[in-house]
């Protein structure tokens, strides 16, 4: 009697031999979701489209990739040099916004002296509100055009921006010139360069991604010595001028999409993601604000908060490369949500009792500075695991334009609570927010699960 094999989009109508017969399940609840894992995770990545599937071998992941209506290179000249143009680009945007605490101190000192720290707040929570929610918009433009054009115009806005700063000396010429001019080039230039590595990298896209963001970690270590040095010696308008940038890319095009893309919402995955993401920003931006403040309030120096903050981001990068590494390997919802819960112990362990303390404050630098890189660089890895080729762009930018409003009120809700019910509630707050962006990163995980719980697949 011939045995016919069932067929679907993995199998082909060729009859089996009698042994492979013999391995057909004989059970009518036998099937696909048996299959063991060939190895000891099982790599999920479902399709963007959500599947009744729960378990992926490696077979469909293969199925999957091919199917891509692009295909990474994963390697290769061209796809390093990519790579290194988000670095630089990163490392000018990002970056500066790792340093925004030296500038919200400064001007809280300076030419802003007469307004108080959760009002100085606004100008930075600008500048990054408009850097992220604006993504919506350039991520369609960068799927369908490319990036040379969105670079040029993105430099522009971003160095003239900075010019202007220079001569900023009223409340609102700060909101216009740095807050909106100079959050808007940020906000062209970041787009690109996140989106630029999924195009590249499938494979070794947490790497990738890890080195492309560890610019801006490299950032946060140079933009605050370069104000540093250079605002005694030079004066406040020189020592603004010295922020400049240059970057040149390539990407393949894509489908051109509406601006904020709600049917997005109907992948939960993509949903907790951006949930997640959310508290993330809300909490890391808050903290990096606000950090040299908070030093400064210790009793401690501005050199010592410039050394200290220093020190962060240096870890920060040593802990993008590391965590973007140990994605590909273990699973990047996995890396990300160890590596939350890490930050939270890290908050109420050692800075929450100990941050009176300068070695408090060392310790604490270093190891939230090695968990926290893992923060801005995984997040977009994660999204572009979920999505379409000709979709990341678009989807960045819906989910980074949600972000954006926690941007734009996190340095303000942390300067308030300074001033009105001090800094030990403001710390607990802040890893009571990390606890919840690790909630919310686990729901993601089970959606992508199907919510079915394995604690040991690849995700």
């Amino acid at each position: 009697m011939d045995i016919k094999p069932p067929t679907n989009a993995f199998t082909t109508a060729k009859a089996p031999t009698f042994a492979q017969s013999r391995s057909i399940p004989e059970s009518p609840r036998a099937g696909l979701h048996e299959i063991p894992p060939r190895n000891a995770f099982s790599i999920i990545e479902p399709p963007p489209d959500l599947s009744t599937l729960t378990v992926s071998n490696t077979t469909i992941n293969q199925h999957l990739h091919s199917s891509s209506e692009e295909t990474c290179p994963d390697g290769g000249l061209q796809s390093w040099i990519a790579i290194f143009g988000s670095f630089f680009l990163l490392m000018a945007s990002y970056g500066l916004m790792n340093s925004l605490g030296v500038l919200q101190s400064y001007f809280a000192t300076h030419q802003l002296s007469n307004y108080s720290a959760s009002s100085v707040g606004w100008i930075p929570g600008i500048f990054i509100f408009m850097g992220l929610s604006l993504g919506v918009q350039v991520g369609p433009l960068f799927d369908r055009y490319g990036p040379t054009g969105i670079t040029i115009v993105g430099t522009c806005c971003y160095v003239v921006g900075l010019a202007l700063l220079a001569e900023c000396t009223a409340y609102w010429h700060f909101v216009l010139a740095f807050g909106i001019l100079a959050g808007s080039g940020a906000a062209l230039l970041s787009t690109v360069a996140m989106g630029t590595v999924p195009h590249w990298f499938q494979r070794r896209v947490g790497l990738a991604m890890g080195i492309a963001m560890a610019g801006s970690g490299l950032g946060g270590v140079i933009f605050p010595w370069v104000l540093r040095l250079a605002l005694p010696r030079f004066g406040y308008k020189w020592g603004t001028r010295f922020l400049a940038l240059l970057v040149l890319t390539r990407l393949p095009r894509g489908v051109s999409k509406s601006g904020i893309n709600l049917r997005c919402f109907r992948d939960s995955r993509f949903m907790w993601l951006t949930l997640g993401t959310f508290s993330l920003e809300l909490e890391v931006f808050a903290g990096l604000g606000l950090y040299p403040t908070y030093v400064v309030m210790q009793g401690y120096s501005t050199n010592t908060s410039i050394i200290l903050l220093s020190i962060l981001n240096v870890f920060s990068c040593i802990g993008r490369l590391f965590a973007g590494a140990t994605a590909d390997k273990y699973g990047r919802l996995n890396t990300q949500t160890v590596l939350i819960a890490f930050a939270a112990v890290v908050v109420f362990v050692v800075w929450l009792p100990f941050g009176n303390t300068l070695v408090g404050l060392y310790l604490f630098s270093i190891l939230f500075g090695l968990a926290s890189g893992s923060f801005l660089s995984l997040a977009p890895v994660c999204i572009g695991q979920i999505s379409k080729a000709s979709e990341i762009g678009g989807r960045f930018g819906t989910c980074y334009s949600i972000v954006s409003i926690a941007t734009l009120v996190s340095i303000p809700i942390g300067g308030e609570m300074l001033d009105a019910v001090g800094k030990q509630a403001m710390v607990a707050y802040l890893g009571g927010v990390l606890v919840l962006a690790l909630c919310m990163f686990l729901m993601a995980r089970w959606a992508c699960l199907n919510y079915r719980w394995r604690w040991r697949a690849k995700i």
